[in-house]
């Protein structure tokens, strides 16, 4: 309800000012650049597909598929990177995307065959365990009598006993190949005591940037493990309760898809960046498709293209990694082209002389750092997917790589910017955007803070922020004991 004079008492009048001059709240994000799709190599098909039956934007289907990908070919090859260091061919992926987007669809259709096959994975091990469990009762069983018999001859003769049986059954891996809602220790204990490799997939990543693993208690251990595991690394947890646990050869892939309030709280996050976790990270933030997603029948084409894949992706998740000592992951080596190296090179050296003093990668020069590892990791992907028995990357595939990269350094550009935008600021711009929705331009201060932003729950809150819109023109005080909803009330504030 507005002010009424006539309730005003006299020294109380208000009066309207001169049409304030409205500053914007700070600079909205420039539009990304469209997703090099054509650089996608054997994997655009698929992601050409998902992109005509969901309508989602291209870029968020070209990251589903590129993330599955990773996780089908990570347990089976590790790149050789231009400077003869072996890495993992894990990526960690995220999609900045709005509601509505259609992000749980797409990611259905990019998991599906790592669904299936996490299925077969199931029933298999159904009979498996039925084994186990009966394996482990005959051993306990035999342990107790072993040392019942022995007990006589003392504890060297216990000791023999116990060897001749052996030591305990060892239980068949989880059938679990995704991970949607995890802690740094259910990641460690997926990967340890499940198979060595796992992908990090959740088509609402709020869960997670806002779940257990990202508190402030705990991001800094999920951090170091994705770095960690990122790189290559045994896992290596040492827990009071859980005990101490060394896990080589591990592999985790990952793709977020999330709102983009949570990428500006990931991406502004100064631990996360000082630890490297926000170099590590594939990005991309497209303009939404809602509005322009009018009925049309996708060509019976992208169907195809999209079984295509499926069956690809099946071939290499049932193939079997290889694995050494303890369980772990041996893949095998993947080597550049002569070629191909030339031209990672060259690439290498026009991000390095970007990266100084002004130039156009500073602002995200942790980032730029590892472009050359990022573009290898994708090639490598992309020369895997198309030929599960490939023994070297080819030139095309290193091309298509770098120029993926280019798009992820711009991206990345353009989201650093925003994540440095005061979250003040971003608050001031929602109360704004509620404000201007509701039938009266008159506020007091208990609504805002009552009935407003769940963010803003105190009075000392709202007038914080409510002074940020006044300071930039977008709301000006009303005059003291101004009548609203039939109270007098001695903080108010109206629209200009």
């Amino acid at each position: 309800m507005t002010p009424r004079d006539d309730d005003v008492p006299p020294g109380f009048e208000t009066h309207t000012p001169a049409e304030p001059e409205r500053r914007p709240l700070f600079r909205e994000l420039p539009p990304a650049e469209p997703f090099p799709m054509t650089a996608l190599g054997p994997l655009r098909p698929a992601a050409d597909a998902i992109a005509a039956l969901t309508q989602a934007p291209a870029a968020m289907c070209a990251q589903s598929v590129i993330a599955a990908a990773s996780l089908a070919v990570c347990p089976h090859y590790d790149v050789i990177l231009p400077t003869d260091q072996r890495r993992p061919t894990a990526i960690l992926a995220a999609s900045v995307a709005a509601s509505g987007e259609r992000k749980t669809s797409v990611d259905a259709h990019a998991t599906a065959s790592i669904r299936e096959h996490e299925k077969r994975l199931a029933g298999a091990d159904e009979a498996a365990r039925t084994r186990y469990w009966a394996d482990r009762e005959a051993w306990k069983a035999a342990t107790e009598a072993a040392k019942k018999l022995a007990k006589k001859g003392g504890r060297a003769a216990i000791r023999d006993a116990l060897e001749e049986i052996g030591p305990e059954p060892k239980a068949p891996p989880l059938p679990m190949l995704l991970v949607s809602d995890p802690t740094p220790e259910s990641i460690a204990l997926v990967l340890a005591d499940g198979r060595p490799y796992a992908g990090l997939f959740a088509d609402e990543g709020g869960s997670v940037i806002g779940g257990h693993s990202f508190t402030d208690e705990s991001k800094m251990r999920t951090g170091a493990l994705l770095n960690g595991l990122w790189d290559g690394s045994p896992i290596r947890r040492l827990r009071v309760l859980t005990g101490a646990r060394f896990a080589p050869g591990r592999r985790l892939a990952a793709h977020l898809m999330m709102q983009q309030a949570v990428a500006e709280r990931l991406l502004g996050d100064p631990l996360l960046a000082d630890m490297g976790l926000l170099a590590r990270l594939l990005i991309v933030a497209p303009a939404g498709a809602a509005g322009t997603r009018f009925w049309r029948e996708p060509a019976p084409m992208a169907r195809e293209m999209l079984r295509d894949y499926g069956a690809r992706m099946a071939d290499l998740l049932r193939k079997t990694p290889r694995l050494g000592d303890a369980g772990a992951l041996d893949p095998l080596p993947l080597p550049f082209t002569h070629e191909a190296r030339r031209l990672l090179i060259g690439f290498h050296d026009a991000v390095e002389r970007q990266l100084g003093g002004d130039g156009t990668l500073a602002p995200v020069r942790a980032f730029g750092a590892k472009m050359l590892e990022h573009a290898c990791r994708l090639a490598a992907i992309m020369a895997a997917f198309a030929d599960p028995e490939a023994v070297e990357i080819g030139p095309e595939d290193a091309t298509n790589a770098t120029v993926l990269v280019h798009h992820y350094a711009g991206e990345m550009l353009r989201l650093a910017d925003a994540a440095r935008v005061d979250p003040d600021l971003r608050l001031a711009a929602r109360l704004l955007a509620w404000w201007q929705a509701r039938p009266s331009p008159a506020l007091h201060l208990a609504e805002i803070y009552q009935r407003g932003l769940n963010a803003l729950g105190s009075a000392d809150d709202a007038r914080r922020i409510v002074a940020i819109l006044a300071d930039h023109g977008w709301a000006r005080r009303l005059g003291e004991r101004v009548v609203i909803d039939g109270q007098r009330r001695r903080e108010a504030w109206t629209l200009t």
